[in-house]
């Protein structure tokens, strides 16, 4: 994983919940490094880009993506 890398969020846990962040979200990850196994991601709006939330996720519960498959886009 690396600094501006496409990730979906495979795993829903209270603390991304409360910050309004669900399994299958996707975000770009802010930080260069891993800090304690956890990557800094913002998770923004399709198609509007306004931000959501911008919190750090495990790494065990992010999937890289080359690019947001097609099926995911939202209708």
């Amino acid at each position: 994983m690396k600094y501006l890398d496409l990730v979906e969020l495979i795993v829903e846990k209270p603390a991304y919940l409360k910050a309004g962040v669900k399994r299958g979200d996707f975000g770009a990850v802010m930080s260069k490094e891993a800090i304690d196994g956890k990557w800094q991601v913002v998770f923004s709006e399709f198609y509007t880009g306004k931000d959501i939330a911008d919190i750090m996720v495990y790494e065990n519960d992010l999937k890289v993506h080359d690019f947001v498959p097609l099926d995911r886009y939202p209708k």
